[in-house]
């Protein structure tokens, strides 16, 4: 199949795929970011106490609020980076299972629509999903 006839519906699928993939990148953040938070709150008090040091122009309450901006900046940066990995991993293997075992045997453009549109969808379905601990 040439590429210009069927370069919509892979426009099509990416689409699709893109909104699928950012919807898990959000929802494996959400789901991460409050854990995270809660483990590195002890080491961001100790490294914002270390830069204010004893500067007594600083209230309780400021430093307070810079730890709690300190500790949301790095808890976000961490789950974005994990969700990130997190995500491309599950994507990676699951298009390599489905285009090289399952398809094998199929056209590219058969292969290419199906494994691109499960993953994508596979992993959207996975994020989803509510974790407890």
């Amino acid at each position: 199949m040439d590429l210009w006839p069927s370069s919509i519906l892979f426009v099509l699928v990416t689409a699709a795929s893109t909104y699928l993939m950012a919807t898990a990148y959000k929802n494996i953040k959400f789901q991460l970011k409050h854990k995270i938070a809660v483990r590195r709150e002890e080491a961001v008090t100790r490294e914002v106490n270390r830069q204010l040091g004893d500067d007594k122009k600083v209230t309780r309450k400021e430093k307070d609020e810079r730890i709690l901006w300190k500790k949301n900046e790095v808890a976000d940066y961490e789950a974005t980076t994990y969700s990130i990995f997190y995500n491309n991993a599950i994507y990676l293997a699951i298009i390599i299972f489905i285009s090289f075992f399952l398809l094998k045997n199929a056209t590219p453009f058969v292969n290419y629509i199906f494994s691109i549109g499960v993953a994508s969808g596979v992993l959207a379905l996975f994020s989803t999903s509510a974790q407890k601990n």
